[in-house]
């Protein structure tokens, strides 16, 4: 992150300078380390990253194919001749430590047409689906095992 900042700082700047190198490099290391201070920031968060790159980057792209598929089939379910839905409320614990792997679990869900992540208490997961097909294998869902995969490479 410090040389992502400090490269921000130089294309700001159009062009580079001993001066404005300089600045750039003590501007930097003061945005970093208030960064890790006060934002709860640490650079194993970006060894972290660094190490789940093509699981982050196979997780956007079952992301992207989870919601279409949602998408067929809640645009099947409205368009049907005869609207038989059966919404359901799903309630799941699942085994993920990070409240950050836990807030992606969330919004993926909720990202995908046809449920809705309604409520998160540590690791207990409330999500309204609007069919029962919608809800069917979510607590073992493709997201969950991607996720326990990127926190496995980050802790062991």
């Amino acid at each position: 992150m410090y040389v992502l900042l400090l490269l921000f700082w130089i294309i700001l700047n159009g062009k580079i300078t001993a001066e404005i190198l300089i600045f750039g490099i003590v501007l930097s290391a003061a945005i970093f380390w208030f960064m890790c201070k006060y934002l709860d920031y640490s650079p194993r968060y970006e060894l972290c990253v660094a190490k789940n790159i093509g699981w982050i980057i196979v997780y956007f792209v079952v992301l992207v194919v989870e919601m279409l598929k949602s998408a067929a089939t809640v645009y099947r379910t409205v368009y049907r001749a005869k609207i038989d839905v059966q919404p359901q409320l799903v309630f799941f614990d699942v085994d993920i430590k990070s409240e950050f792997l836990r807030f992606v679990l969330a919004n993926s869900i909720t990202l995908t047409p046809g449920t809705i992540t309604v409520d998160v208490d540590d690791n207990h997961f409330c999500v309204h689906a609007l069919d029962y097909t919608l809800a069917e294998g979510i607590e073992d869902s493709v997201f969950i095992r991607l996720l326990k995969k990127m926190e496995g490479n980050c802790n062991g």
